[in-house]
Parts: C-alpha cells; structure tokens; sequence
C-alpha cells in the first residue's frame, strides 16, 4: 500500500485583506505542529504528550500513540486544502505509508516492537504472557476508518475501497452481538478496549458508562460509527450501515444516560450546610433525553457517530437525542465564550480538552446541516474564542512557563532514551491544541495530542462551512475569511460590523447575519448601490449578481459586557466578567496572573474600531473533503 499518493491542486492568487480571524493562518500554523511532533524514527509516530511546566519541556511517547496517529493522518490533509502549504510534505507521506503497513487482516493494528515497552502503558495489571502481542484498538481502528474514508473522498481514487471495505468487514467480525445491537468489550489489557491478536480476552457487556480504563464504555465505539456512517455516504456500503445502526442502538441503551450526578453531590459544602437536601431523585431526566455524566469528550464520540448514522440511514429519532445532547452540554458551559465543562461535578477546577472544542464546532455544523436547529451561532463563539485561543501560538508565552518551572526529577525521566525529546520542542509544537483550558488560562499548559487532531480539524469544519457552493448559488454561514471558488469573503469583524463579498462566478448568494447583529441597522451595497434586504430565516439574499461585483453589508458592532458563572454551587464555583465586540471576547477577568499559565485572550489590540489590512496569499483548493 505504499503507492497510496494524496495531492493538493488549486490555485493561489494574492489579496489585501483584513488582519482578523483567518483559519487558514491558523492551519498553517497546526501543519507546523503536527508534522513537528511525528518522529520518523519510531514508525513516524507522534510523540503524543507535551511538556512545557518543567525547566526543560519534553515530548514523549505513550501507548496511546497507534491509537492516535490516524488522526494526525486525517488533519494533515484538512490542514493542506485550507492554507495551500506542502511543509512536511514527505513527512504525511512517510506517515501515511506506514499506518497503512499496520493495516492486517482486515484490522488495524498496534504492532509489537521491543523498543516500545510503553504500548501498554494504560493498564499494565493484565498483561502477562500477552504483553508482546499485537493490539487493535477499536477506537484507534474507528480513526483509521475515518482516515481511509477521507482518503478516498479527497482523491477520488476507488482503489482505497479494498482496504476500507476490509475494515469494515474486520470489524464486523470481531463486534459481539446481542439483541438487536452489537458492541465492543475492554479486552482488560494495555489500552482500554484491546483486541489482540489471539481474540478477546472477555467479551462481558458493559452494565454502566463508566467501566473501562478511561472511565467510558460509549466512547469506544462512536468514530467505528461515524467512519462507517461516511463510507456509506460514499459508497451506500449495506453492511456498513447495519453494523451503523447496531452500534448506535447499543450506545443509546438506557443504562448509558439519563439523570445527572447526584444533585447532593453537586451543592458546595456552604449550600449544604443552609439548603435543605434535594428529594432523591431530583433534577431527573429520562435516558431518552442524552442527558450525561462522566467525561464531555467521550460522550460526544458515540453522539457524533450517531450524527453521522442518523443523516445517511435516516433516522429522526436519533437525531433527536443527539440535538438533547447538544443542547444539554451547553447548560454547562458558557456558550458565548465556546467554553463547556468537560467533567461537570467532579474534582476538574473547570477544564475543557481540547478534544471537546473540535466537537463542539462539528456538532453545531452537522446538527444544522441536518435540519435540527440553527447553532451557527454556537458555532461562531466556539472559534472565535475558546478553539483558537486553546491553540498554542505564543512562543514567549510557553518559554515563560518554563523558565518558571522546575526541573523534572531525575525519576520523571523516561529509561528509554529514544522515548522522549527535549530539542527545539516549543518551536516544533507551536500549533498544537493544550489539553485542557478553564475559562481565562491553561494552568501548567500541557499536550496530548488527542486533542490536537480534534482541535485541528475542528478549524477545519469551521472553514468548510464559512462558504457552501453548490452551482451558482453560494451560502455564507459565518462571516470569517475565506477564498473559494466563486467568490472571497474578507471580515473586517469584530473591529467593524462590515463583510466584503467579491463574487467570481456566482449569480446567488445567501449570508448569514449573527443574532446579535441589529437587523434594523443591517445595510447592503451591491456594485456601489444600495440594495434592498430580502430575508430568508437569518439568511440575506442576493440575486441576479454578475462576475466582478461586489457586495458588502455593514451593521453596528457594540462593546458589551456580561458575567457568566461556571460550576455553580460547587468548590469550583467561579464567575468570570467578559467583554465583547459582537461575539468576540476581547477581555476577561478575573485574570490568571500564574507564571506557570498560560493566560488566554489578551486581545487588546482587538478593541480598535478600524481593522488594519495586509497582503496575502490565499489558497482555493481544487476539491475538498464535504464528508468530516
């Protein structure tokens, strides 16, 4: 398979435009991160954590690399078709060759090798005789399904179906059925739900959501569904869709949802003492309403693949859950901010992965895309703030953390030279997604790069959907930069209420206006002349446009300022003061003044009311991946 080839075609042309928000910055920017923590000389795999709190930041090696190194696969070309850029080029090809040589027997595999003793580092309690035999984790071969799928769609080319169709047939093969659903079990060793080589270990079904080595049954299962939901968009593959739909009956099981930790658990020590206990239950929703407990990122991997399933079989009431969910999660979080509280109730100190904030953005999109609400205005204050601001960009920053730091103990430090790497580590990281972010900072800023391929793809979702072209007709869903094929979009928010539309070739265009945009004070010109608004929903409506022309729609941008309270009646308890222009934060207090963190949205220069210009080079790729 290693005659297995990707290329970018398109066109680049040059532009003045404003200096705000543009994700394909941003994508060059993860291209430098993503390609600078691969190590060719162990399998081309990531190095999947990143230190920057010690004297000396680190990378190094963890068992979760296989696992995870079909992700880098998929953000490589998703970052590539937004920015044009071909660094590290050989690189994604040697890395692609070599995750498709882990491809056996209609699975993929983590291959043992004596020099890496750390493959089952997760759980080291089972291993006995098995530790030296090869493991194909289920969820790690769900990512490498999606990374076949976006492959195959990216290219055209029919010759990636024979061994996406031999995974899917793998694992069909190894999935345990029982009435009417199927599932994967935790093999009991090394990652959490292992399948090795010689076969399951123990194929018991799970009787709770929180079984298993992180604390999550449904998380193993969702990318199987979602890489299956979208080959069957592609390829209208039945067996892929069967297994589909088992896997989301399985994930939508009762036992799995419903309720909320116990509202006893939830008061702070001070309620305690001058509330009345809640009834037992209290505050109690039925399963069927996706209310969740446990760990945001692993309940939104089963929800997503759900998504998907629910689109192409179709299936409403799926879809249904999967919108209580969305709507749920956002009850713990901040919304207008882009941040949520990934372990609600517990010990957390209000943290958000990085892995959550990808799923956010495509959650908000999809669930749009399919007629279940409009959330596109989630999704603008997810990467407005919280997405690009978990983004490491900062070089100084992070150098600050470390000079603040102290010295790992001598004990901290890997036996196995080649395990770990202190060279160049800030620069070859920049670009990377922190693991986890309160709602001001990132304490003691760490990766793992989970949330790295979450995060980066998760620009990626956004930039697809700033512009949907279909014919001549063309919908604007956020009004960030973007080039495309028929027209550019420059946003000069949130400086100015103002977006430029440069129309090559199209005769319709359809842009969507914020919420918060005042729509009495919203003004068109089109080719120099005022044009009268026709609404649609939220949507302003241009027809009758011609080659050359130019559209632009103005609007007030107020500064305004609100406070917004996160893990309310617990320890945790903090309210924090935003200010925004439009949906952008611009501040926020109180502030994390730690050296040790990693302070986020310091975007003074942002609170101008004229935004500055440069020049560009912007990138229209020839095709793009639709099916994320």
């Amino acid at each position: 398979m290693s005659d297995f080839d990707i290329t970018y075609p398109g066109e680049s042309h040059e532009a003045t435009v404003p200096d705000t928000l543009d994700l394909a910055d941003r994508a060059e920017l993860a291209i430098n991160g993503v390609g600078g923590t691969i190590d060719p000389a162990l399998h081309y795999q990531m190095y999947f954590r990143v230190r920057y709190a010690v004297k000396t930041p680190f990378m190094s090696h963890h068992g979760a690399d296989t696992t995870c190194d079909p992700k880098y696969a998929e953000s490589f070309p998703m970052m590539r078709l937004m920015c044009g850029s071909d660094r590290y080029a050989d690189l994604e090809a040697g890395q692609r060759s070599e995750i498709l040589s882990r491809l056996q027997d209609g699975l993929y595999w983590n291959l043992y090798d004596p020099r890496r003793p750390w493959c089952t580092s997760y759980n080291v309690a089972f291993d006995g005789e098995r530790r030296n035999e090869d493991l194909a984790n289920v969820a790690g071969n769900g990512r490498m399904l999606r990374a076949l799928v976006t492959w195959r769609e990216l290219s055209g080319d029919p010759a990636w179906d024979k061994p996406t169709r031999a995974l899917v047939e793998g694992l069909a093969r190894i999935a345990i059925e029982r009435n009417g659903y199927v599932y994967y079990p935790d093999g009991g060793f090394g990652e959490p739900f292992n399948y090795p080589r010689s076969g399951w270990v123990r194929t018991d079904e799970p009787l709770t959501e929180t079984e298993g080595g992180e604390g999550s049954v449904t998380g193993y299962q969702g990318h199987q569904i979602q890489g299956l939901a979208r080959w069957v968009a592609l390829s209208g593959d039945e067996q892929a869709l069967e297994l589909a739909r088992k896997l989301t009956r399985f994930c939508m099981l009762p036992k799995f949802w419903g309720g909320v930790p116990d509202p006893n658990q939830l008061l702070s020590e001070r309620m305690r003492h001058v509330a009345a206990p809640l009834p037992d239950p209290a505050c109690v929703a039925g399963a069927e309403q996706a209310h969740w407990y446990s760990h945001f990122h692993a309940r939104a991997i089963p929800i997503r693949g759900m998504l998907e399933y629910a689109t192409v079989a179709p299936d409403w009431p799926v879809l249904e859950f999967v919108r209580r969910f969305y709507e749920y999660s956002w009850s713990m979080g901040i919304p207008r901010t882009g941040w949520v509280n990934c372990y609600p109730g517990s010990l957390s100190n209000n943290m958000v992965e990085g892995c959550a904030l990808g799923d956010l953005v495509a959650l908000g999109i999809r669930l749009s895309d399919a007629g279940m609400g409009d959330y596109w205005d989630d999704v603008d204050a997810v990467v407005r703030n919280h997405l690009i601001e978990g983004q490491l960009v900062r070089a100084d920053l992070l150098q600050r953390v470390a000079d603040a730091s102290p010295e790992r103990p001598a004990d901290q430090v890997s036996p196995y030279p080649w395990q770990e790497t202190t060279a160049d580590v800030i620069a070859r990281s920049l670009g990377n997604f922190a693991g986890h972010s309160t709602p001001n900072s990132i304490p003691k800023p760490w990766v793992m790069q989970c949330c790295t391929g979450n995060g980066t793809q998760g620009l990626y979702y956004a930039w697809e959907g700033i512009v949907r072209e279909h014919g001549d007709s063309a919908q604007v869903n956020l009004l960030l930069n973007r080039a495309a094929a028929g027209l550019d979009v420059d946003s000069y928010l949130p400086y100015e209420g103002r977006v430029v539309m440069h129309n090559k070739s199209l005769r319709r265009i359809s842009v969507r206006i914020p919420s918060w945009a005042p729509r009495r004070e919203v003004r068109a010109i089109v080719a120099g002349a005022p044009r009268p608004l026709e609404w649609v929903g939220n949507y302003l409506r241009f027809d009758d446009l011609k080659p050359g022309e130019k559209i632009e729609i103005t609007f007030p941008v107020q500064e305004t300022t609100a406070s917004y309270t996160a893990s309310a009646r617990t320890k945790d308890e903090q309210t924090y003061r935003g200010t925004f222009r439009g949906s952008t934060l611009v501040d926020i207090s109180p502030r994390d003044e730690a050296p040790t963190s990693y302070p986020l949205y310091l975007r003074d220069h942002l609170r101008g009311d004229t935004a500055p210009l440069r020049k560009v080079t912007r990138f229209v790729p020839a095709t793009i991946i639709r099916r994320w």
